[in-house]
């Protein structure tokens, strides 16, 4: 899956457990608001049967991750588990899903190209 927000780590207080979301009672902040998330762009991508939701987008509310953008980012039949129909985890983001980008992150706005 896609992974876009705090590193998983088993030996850092505070960190995103390696365990989370799987298991009951771990957890995964978000990052701190002196860290930057800016300009990201994936393109082209396609996965086909993932065995797991497409991912996480994970940023901190008090300072979002900024001009994240997903353009032609395709899961053909994606897994469910663990973020059921909302596809991605995704909070503390200002992002846009573009040319045909399927499933879109609910926090993401969505540019559909009409064609005429």
């Amino acid at each position: 899956p896609i992974w876009i927000g705090p590193s998983q780590e088993a030996d850092s207080k505070n960190a995103c457990s390696l365990f989370w979301p799987d298991l009951p009672f771990s957890s995964c902040p978000p990052p701190p608001v002196q860290m930057l998330f800016a300009n990201i762009t994936l393109r082209n991508i396609l996965v086909r049967n993932s065995k797991q939701s497409p991912g996480v987008i994970l940023g901190n509310t008090k300072r979002p991750m900024l001009n994240i953008s997903f353009e032609r980012v395709i899961f053909d039949h994606p897994g469910a588990s663990p973020w059921g129909d909302a596809f991605y985890k995704c909070t503390g983001v200002e992002g846009i899903a573009t040319q045909g980008t399927i499933p879109v992150p609910p926090c993401f706005k969505s540019e559909i190209a009409l064609v005429v």
